[in-house]
């Protein structure tokens, strides 16, 4: 069953969805609800997998790959 809502969006990012869905000939709705369920149910945030890798990498046992110390070297905190 779906439930119809309403909400303010920036001009800009609703001009972008509709580019979006013409683009991929899909609904703005399913978009959406897409994104939402993404946002909802899907992979943890970025922020939250770079805090987990520093709070993996002061821990002991070392347990960081290269790769993760690549990229927690190479990222840019300070403007966020």
């Amino acid at each position: 069953m779906k439930t119809k809502i309403g909400t303010v969006l920036e001009e800009e990012l609703v001009q972008q969805l509709k580019e979006r869905s013409v683009r991929d000939d899909r609904s703005i709705s399913d978009i959406l609800q897409d994104a939402l369920q993404s946002y909802l149910h899907g992979a943890p945030r970025q922020r939250d997998v770079r805090m987990a890798a520093v709070e993996r990498f002061c821990s002991r046992p070392f347990h960081l790959s290269g790769m993760e110390i690549q990229q927690l070297l190479a990222e840019e905190y300070y403007e966020q």
